[in-house]
């Protein structure tokens, strides 16, 4: 089951990375993401896709959080540097977190938006 879940996301981050490149290099994909996650409402989209590299890294982050522990709990020989791997890794989703917040909010650092939608405050 674990391996299952890890595989899950692994997935989820390549997506999401994916997802950034894309956001990054073609203006119309970002009318598309914001689109993708309008359950946060019409300015939780617009963070989201304006914030979309520290959301793609926070998801990377968390996969490899995930794989480590499943690394921890499957070989006790190197418990704990995998643990202490995961620490790292979900203080780095932590960090993401509020990267995003601060796009969200007062658009910085804006070397993580987009090129186009850096002076623009709606997409």
């Amino acid at each position: 089951m674990g391996i299952v879940v890890g595989v899950g996301f692994i997935t989820l981050a390549g997506y999401m990375v994916r997802s950034a490149v894309m956001v990054w290099r073609d203006p119309h994909r970002a009318r598309a993401q914001a689109d993708g996650w309008n359950r946060l409402g019409r300015r939780g989209a617009w963070a989201v896709t304006r914030g979309i590299v520290p959301v793609a890294a926070m998801f990377t982050c968390l996969a490899l959080m995930m794989i480590s522990a499943l690394g921890a709990d499957t070989w006790s020989t190197v418990r704990g540097p995998l643990e202490t791997t995961g620490t790292v890794f979900f203080i780095l989703m932590l960090a993401c977190w509020v990267v995003i917040a601060s796009i969200a909010v007062f658009n910085r650092p804006r070397f993580l938006v987009p090129p186009y939608l850096r002076d623009r405050r709606r997409l």
